[in-house]
């Protein structure tokens, strides 16, 4: 152990010596410089003008839904198995956020009466009223029949007045039955 340890001092008295040895021969001591970095042109992505950047707003602001009024199809109305119900909601945004495309209306309760679960909000910007419109189908058994929807924005979180349909199914309604109930021609089987 003792003979490691002197050949490993011996090495580097060596070493050093060496190269002080060749310092005082005449040979130059260069000094060592590091290269500089130099600029190179890079590609950068650059801002489209025309999308507008998601603002303070847009990421922290409010989304409301206040349901206003049926502006067809009203709570009770009777129909008979199978008729088409167009069914549309007048409704404000009563929020700070613009509705966008990516803004939906979901089935949550009741009865989804052959409607496609997730249905398009109009996209309005906040204050603004608008409709929204869904197309079921009335069941093949007589009975009360509901169906409850919820706003979702664009994060998927639920918000808002929930809105919804309240209709009865009789398979031996007449048209005239409608048309007394509703005082209307136009509620007649459903159609609008």
């Amino acid at each position: 152990m003792k003979k490691t340890a002197w050949l490993l001092l011996g090495s580097i008295l060596l070493c050093l010596c060496g190269c002080r040895r060749s310092q005082y021969r005449g040979v130059e001591y260069v000094q060592y410089i590091a290269p500089t970095l130099v600029a190179t042109a890079v590609n950068t992505p650059t801002v489209n003008p025309i999308v507008p950047l998601p603002t303070a707003v847009d990421i922290n602001c409010n989304s409301y839904l206040t349901y206003l009024d049926d502006v067809t199809v009203p709570d009770g109305t009777t129909f008979v198995p199978g008729d088409e119900i167009v069914k549309t909601w007048s409704v404000r945004n009563d929020g700070d956020c613009a509705w966008s495309d990516k803004y939906s209306l979901r089935y949550i309760d009741g009865s989804a009466m052959e409607a496609s679960s997730r249905q398009s909000l109009p996209e309005l910007q906040p204050g603004e009223e608008g409709e929204v419109t869904v197309i079921f189908t009335a069941p093949q058994y007589a009975g009360s029949y509901y169906s409850t929807w919820q706003a979702y924005d664009a994060k998927g979180d639920p918000f808002g007045d929930n809105i919804y349909m309240e209709i009865y199914v009789d398979p031996y309604h007449t048209i005239e039955e409608t048309q007394e109930e509703s005082g209307n021609e136009q509620y007649g089987y459903g159609y609008y």
